[in-house]
């Protein structure tokens, strides 16, 4: 049995009470958080997961979090943590806005995941040989819960992951040329950033094998065709009307329409 499955009375407490915020509203279970941390929200994302996909979600990809120093500096944390992607978007991808709350885009690397990747112990150096396609790609992000600096609360509700959108792509390239990338963020035909790639988040092959290394301790892997996504460059709070266009160089283009 999974850690994620052995929930102690605190951790199944805050599943309900994250779990009937969902369901009815009301008040942010603030109080079911205040004494847990960063592996108890893990476990307790878990849950929540076990739970959607009883009823019927289908479980399609992986997000890696903290994947830049930045990030881990800000919450005093070195590790990764991980979230459930349930919905992958084809691009051109339509996104309802109406449909989710205080909704926003990041531009993210997806990466297809081509042959199993698990252990604590993952040579970020074998990480290419076992990925299928690296692809542009972004997250779309839902403000559910406030969670007030709350990291076990923030983990639980999946990291605000909404889905992602898994633009063109190439075969897996060499883990400098992902460093190197260029990407170009634009908004109605007007750019609206850029960056290299390594100046904003870890190198995309070591978040993954840091990533599996955090699923494994919850008894998890990353498997076969799904997707991952590897650390945001920029975030937008996208309005109804929007075009967005992002290019990563030598690895494609992907494009998200706010309606």
């Amino acid at each position: 049995m999974s850690a994620a499955r052995q929930l102690s009375p605190a951790r199944l407490a805050a599943a309900e009470a994250l779990s009937n915020y969902y369901a009815a509203g009301g008040d942010v279970p603030a109080a079911a958080f205040a004494d847990l941390g960063f592996e108890d929200g893990l476990a307790i994302q878990c849950e929540m997961q076990r739970r959607a996909v009883t009823d019927g979600t289908v479980h399609a990809g992986w997000k890696v979090g903290l994947t830049s120093d930045r990030a881990r500096t800000t919450v005093g944390i070195d590790d990764r943590p991980f979230g459930h992607v349930n919905r992958v978007l084809a691009t051109p991808a339509d996104i309802p806005s109406a449909e989710i709350s205080k909704v926003s885009i990041e531009p993210e690397m997806c990466f297809v995941i081509g042959e199993r990747i698990a252990g604590d112990d993952v040579d970020p150096s074998s990480v290419p040989a076992r990925i299928s396609q690296v692809c542009a790609g972004y997250e779309v992000n839902e403000a559910r819960v406030a969670v007030g600096g709350n990291l076990a609360m923030l983990v639980a509700d999946n990291l605000t992951n909404w889905a992602i959108v898994r633009g063109s792509g190439v075969d897996a390239p060499p883990a400098d040329e992902l460093d190197r990338c260029v990407v170009t963020v634009s908004c109605d035909g007007t750019e609206r950033f850029s960056c290299t790639a390594a100046d904003e988040v870890d190198n995309p092959y070591l978040s993954i094998a840091r990533l599996a290394a955090t699923l494994h301790r919850h008894g998890m892997a990353l498997e076969p065709d799904q997707c991952v996504i590897t650390g945001a460059y920029a975030r937008f709070r996208v309005e109804p009307g929007q075009r967005w266009v992002t290019t990563y160089s030598q690895i494609g283009d992907v494009e998200a329409v706010i309606s």
